[in-house]
């Protein structure tokens, strides 16, 4: 799992066969007390997490501390590709000026406003608070999509979060990518802000002309050979993991934004050349998958977490979640209104904005991002530990009452 692991793979197996069954535990308590399945799984990560701390024969769970290789390569693909392979595309283009305001403009705003505060309030430097402003406005779709699956929300509501935040993270980790080289040269003029608009522009669109044609390739040599599901369920998952790496590592352009393209359009090319009852099984199939690596993710995301650490951290965490609270605010009950009005789409109602602003959760990804910056950055340290942080709220506190708001607001 990390470098830092010198057990045998046997035990590594048992361990993560041991953590599996422990999250299926946690699933059937679930479903007797109301606390969504990710966010009792991240508590019952921290549990275990402070046991090990405190009890030498546990130590073994530390080792399994969440990488970003981990998580962007092994997690990702399968989780991004679910959502995305599932998402009714129709839909998704009915809505998708407010869908890409969220994603881009309305990130880029965040990354400013969480930036600038931080920079003024708690004196960090310009460009690690932007760097931080980047990784942490995207909405976490793995956490996002769970939520609204358990919840039964509304079908426009979901179709909004999740294509925002199916996008977001791709614009995200474009934005954070930028920012990350302006920091390691510590200048940056005019020329090199056209430059970055460029760099954003090739990698975003980039990842996306990528992911569609491989699913038209693939699409066309499950048709060719006359596929059967096997086929069509074992080409989808080399789909999902292939397009990520060629775009990610032999392109540099956006992985994220090709397993997104790459699932849409196998989606919608290929469900009219399969029986509706394979795609079901597709579709369940890819739903285990996806319980299998949120179930991990989520466990990990709490055994990573240190309390002790966090607390000494404390104010700046809580500056930094009012800074996302409010950068988030501006992107719904500003940009989204006023896109709505302008393209003449059906209104999203206050209620509707009000979930959209409170269910912006953040999770494994923004801890990806944090993890992937070098550690010869100087406040690397504290910015992951301010990540972890804002990632416990939007999970402990944010999740558990989107229920209660929903019922709420009817």
């Amino acid at each position: 799992l990390d470098k830092k692991i010198i057990m045998p793979l046997s035990e590594i197996i048992l361990v993560i066969m041991g953590l599996l069954t422990v999250s299926m535990i946690a699933a059937a308590i679930c479903s007797h007390v109301p606390i969504p399945y990710t966010v009792f799984l991240v508590i019952l990560g921290i549990f275990l997490g402070s046991l090990a701390r405190h009890h030498y024969e546990l130590n073994f769970l530390l080792d399994f501390q969440l990488s970003p290789d981990l998580v962007l390569f092994l997690f990702l693909p399968v989780l991004i590709f679910e959502s995305a392979i599932n998402l009714d595309a129709r839909s998704m283009m009915k809505d998708i000026f407010p869908i890409l305001v969220l994603a881009i403009p309305a990130l880029i705003i965040s990354t400013t406003i969480i930036g600038l505060g931080l920079w003024f309030l708690q004196d960090f430097n310009i460009i690690y608070a932007l760097v931080f402003g980047a990784l942490i406005s995207a909405t976490d779709p793995v956490a996002v999509i769970a939520l609204f699956k358990e919840l039964g929300a509304p079908s426009r509501l979901t179709t909004l979060i999740e294509g925002e935040s199916l996008l977001n993270d791709a614009t995200a980790i474009v934005l954070f990518n930028i920012l990350l080289g302006i920091s390691v040269w510590q200048q940056f003029g005019v020329f090199d802000f056209y430059v970055a608009v460029l760099e954003f522009l090739r990698v975003f669109f980039g990842g996306l002309f990528i992911g569609v044609i491989m699913a038209l390739i693939t699409s066309e040599l499950l048709f060719r050979i006359k596929a059967n599901i096997s086929a069509y369920l074992i080409m989808s998952i080399v789909l999902a993991y292939s397009s990520f790496s060629f775009a990610e590592h032999i392109m540099h352009v956006s992985g994220v934004m090709a397993v997104v393209s790459s699932a849409i359009t196998l989606g919608l090319v290929s469900v009219t050349r399969i029986p509706q009852k394979e795609k079901e099984a597709v579709d369940e199939t890819w739903d285990v998958l996806s319980l299998v690596c949120n179930s991990l993710l989520f466990l990990l995301i709490g055994l990573s977490t240190d309390i002790s650490l966090l607390i000494s951290h404390a104010d700046t965490i809580f500056i930094s979640i009012l800074l996302v609270l409010i950068a988030r605010a501006i992107g719904v009950y500003g940009l989204v209104p006023t896109t709505i009005r302008f393209f003449n789409l059906p209104k999203v109602s206050m209620h509707e904005r009000h979930i959209m602003w409170w269910g912006a959760l953040k999770g494994g990804l923004a801890i990806a991002i944090v993890l992937s910056i070098p550690e010869s950055m100087p406040e690397r340290e504290t910015l992951i530990y301010i990540t972890l942080g804002v990632v416990m709220f939007s999970l402990l506190v944010n999740a558990p009452t989107i229920k209660i708001l929903m019922n709420k607001l009817g």
